[in-house]
């Protein structure tokens, strides 16, 4: 039987022949991410110059942005209007540009939220304007930081940079804790999911920034930058979010702002997560190996045996979802308690249909498959060419009837609440790993296989993370029984059993074997 090998590496990767992916990237695309981060700190300067009160000097600006809502819901052509201008940023009039009118400016949209932000007072405009124009130096500061020929040609202006980076980053953070605790859940944007989310990120980039100043006082390099690239993918969920809105804004057809914004909320901490692994990985990949080749995995790993194990347990768990699917309105329990009555109706549907056992038995054999070659690799054990291929083919089955499902539960929206949402960036994740594993198993490249496979596999208890975190926020009723009936504690169960995973697997990667091969500078 065929294996895969794991003591060493290709030859190209041993010899240094092969061309790295930063390389290539560092002709075109890297300074095209800068232009793009650089547009959206350009943008988010100029929403921090609208709301000053220092720069606009508006009378009434409250009464002009109600004014605009009003006149937009009742069919007004808002768009270039002197009212726009004075309390408008810029980024809504593209999204007007894109979409109409009444979609930017209008109801169920984000208008009640800016005529609340104009109706602080001085000092609290001058606060969360400070903190929008911050994002300016936030987006620069920190792409130089990451662009590797940039860190290599001047490493004292890194330096600099680095300094200012943190500076504005804890000052950026600062305010928004202070903007999140005077205002309250009921007065933040898409009120409770968007409340804990923003704390999150700030929570996320605090300790985040602080994991990597520990490295860096330890001269451990690579966890620095590790720890440095994570937090900036939390920062990265400003412009990802406003890069969403406007692109969604295209496909609407006649679905509100806020019914969109479901399917944002769904997907930006997944893509803010991404972004910042990815960011680590071209930074680790453009770095010198440290001489050797070898992958120093620990053969007795207690951890990955137990993990192996789990994942068996895991696969015989989800084959209880039918019961728990098995829903009556009339009854009452903890899974109910949170979901709304809409979804709930829609995903009892899907899953009396065909799609569930096949679904099941796809997620059972990728479960089984892929930590058994997990737990080998990791060992230092050749794994089955048979194994390996059994995993890819159930990954992608999983991944293909998520895509199924999402379709067959639709679009977001207020009765629906997230639907397909979650099911469609699962899909998304499992095709996209599991491309990263057959890449790096065609290279040889076993530490980069082990590492697309750890998060393929963590990803792919994405269902049971759901039931998990449903359960869980019925059991502890900790959130409000107002945000509760809205929805909020299972878009929150949706959203977590996605982001969780990613977070771990991007942790594991930072501290694993093929970290270790580089000599990050």
């Amino acid at each position: 039987m065929k294996k895969i090998p794991v003591s060493s590496l290709g030859a190209n990767n041993a010899t240094g022949n092969k061309v790295s992916s930063s390389k290539t990237l560092s002709g075109w695309l890297w300074p095209a991410i800068g232009v793009i981060l650089l547009a959206y700190g350009v943008l988010a300067f100029n929403a921090g110059i609208t709301l000053s009160p220092v720069t606009n000097s508006t009378e009434a600006p409250a009464a002009v942005a109600a004014s605009v809502l009003h006149q937009a819901a009742d069919g007004v052509d808002m768009r270039g209007s002197p009212e726009v201008q004075q309390v408008a940023p810029a980024w809504v009039n593209v999204l007007a540009e894109l979409s109409s009118s009444d979609y930017a400016y209008g109801e169920d949209g984000i208008s009640d939220t800016n005529i609340y932000y104009f109706s602080m007072s001085e000092t609290r405009r001058n606060i969360l304007s400070t903190h929008m124009m911050l994002g300016f130096v936030l987006m620069v500061a920190g792409f130089l930081q990451f662009w590797p020929a940039f860190r290599r040609r001047y490493r004292k202006a890194h330096r600099m940079l680095g300094g200012l980076y943190i500076i504005a980053a804890i000052t950026s953070m600062a305010m928004s804790g202070h903007h999140l605790i005077s205002s309250g859940i009921e007065n933040t944007y898409n009120t409770f999911v968007f409340h804990i989310g923003l704390w999150i990120m700030l929570v996320g980039v605090l300790l985040s920034l602080t994991m990597a100043g520990i490295a860096l006082f330890k001269k451990d390099i690579a966890r620095h930058l590790a720890w440095q690239a994570l937090g900036f993918g939390f920062l990265l969920t400003a412009p990802l979010q406003r890069m969403d809105w406007l692109i969604l804004s295209s496909i609407a057809d006649g679905v509100s702002f806020n019914e969109m914004n479901l399917m944002v909320n769904t997907i930006l901490f997944a893509q803010a997560t991404m972004g910042g692994l990815c960011l680590f990985w071209l930074n680790r990949a453009s770095s010198p190996l440290t001489g050797s080749t070898k992958l120093e995995f620990n053969p007795v790993n207690a951890f990955w045996k137990f993990t192996g194990f789990a994942a068996i347990l895991l696969s015989a768990l989800i084959l209880i979802l039918p019961v728990l699917a098995d829903i009556r309105i009339t009854e009452i329990n903890l899974l109910q308690r949170v979901t709304p009555e809409s979804p709930l109706t829609w995903l009892a549907t899907l899953l009396e249909s065909s799609w569930l056992p096949v679904f099941v038995v796809s997620w059972a054999v990728l479960m089984v498959a892929g930590w058994s070659q997990l737990v080998s690799l990791r060992a230092g054990v050749q794994s089955s060419l048979l194994t390996h291929r059994i995993t890819l083919a159930s990954a992608i089955a999983v991944s293909f009837l998520s895509f199924y499902g999402a379709y067959q539960l639709g679009m977001p929206s207020h009765e629906h609440s997230s639907a397909g949402s979650g099911l469609g960036v699962l899909g998304a994740l499992l095709l996209i790993f599991s491309i990263l594993v057959k890449r790096s198993s065609i290279n040889a490249e076993v530490g980069k296989v082990v590492e697309s496979l750890q998060l393929l596999l963590l990803c792919a208890t994405a269902p049971i993370m759901f039931v998990v975190n449903c359960v869980a926020f019925g059991a502890m009723d900790v959130v409000p029984a107002e945000y509760l009936a809205r929805s909020a504690a299972y878009e929150i169960s949706v959203i977590g059993a996605i982001f969780s995973p990613l977070v771990l697997g991007g942790l594991l990667s930072f501290y694993s074997a093929e970290t270790a091969r580089y000599r990050v500078n």
